[in-house]
């Protein structure tokens, strides 16, 4: 049975992939002007900026979503730290 644990923080989320020795991490990021709903019936154009990182190990996945990060620098520092970092894009345009 597949399961998911989701963590808030980068520092938590790295430590429990070294405890369960996962090297390898998707980093799924989107950077791009999207329409969002911010308040009932009104809808404004902001900037979008998340990174969704993702670890797999023995049908567990391991989640953290972070918003307004410098993704340049966190792909680095990740690669730096000796993870197998597969970048992706998950722009809609």
């Amino acid at each position: 049975m597949q399961r998911e644990i989701i963590y808030d923080t980068l520092d938590s989320f790295l430590e429990s992939l070294r405890n369960h020795s996962i090297r390898k991490i998707s980093f799924s990021e989107t950077s791009e002007k999207r329409a969002e709903q911010v308040e009932p019936g009104k809808l404004q154009v902001v900037h979008v900026e998340r990174v969704d990182l993702i670890g797999y190990k023995d049908s567990v996945l391991y989640k953290c979503q972070l918003k307004n990060v410098d993704l340049n620098s966190l792909y680095d520092q990740l690669s730096a730290e000796g993870f197998d970092v597969t970048r992706r894009s998950r722009n809609i345009t």
